[in-house]
């Protein structure tokens, strides 16, 4: 899922876009959050749900995050709910900067 205007988009308009890639066998559970998705472009068993969080956003997630620790999970539970990150496969930040960060 990962295009050039993806990291365009966060280098442009200064912020961190987040990608969430959860399993499509929780589609409905998606659904009944009200959250926009898509369906992922390099592995079909997959739908991506893309958060754009400006700075303050990003800091509050990531900073209190224990690196240590932190995986895609937990990252999911932190930015979506409990029942939503046990599906959660992967999560790739794309930051400002051009760097990308990946947990999976």
């Amino acid at each position: 899922m990962t295009t050039v205007q993806d990291t365009v988009h966060a280098r442009t308009q200064g912020s961190y876009d987040v990608h969430i890639e959860i399993d499509i066998d929780c589609e409905e559970l998606v659904d009944a959050c009200g959250l926009e998705y898509e369906r992922s472009d390099q592995d079909d068993t997959q739908n991506v749900i893309i958060l754009v969080l400006d700075g303050a956003e990003f800091t509050d997630v990531f900073d209190q995050s224990v690196l240590s620790l932190t995986n895609e999970q937990t990252l999911a539970r932190a930015l979506l709910n409990d029942e939503l990150a046990e599906y959660t496969t992967k999560v790739t930040v794309y930051k400002p900067s051009g760097d990308i960060i990946s947990f999976y």
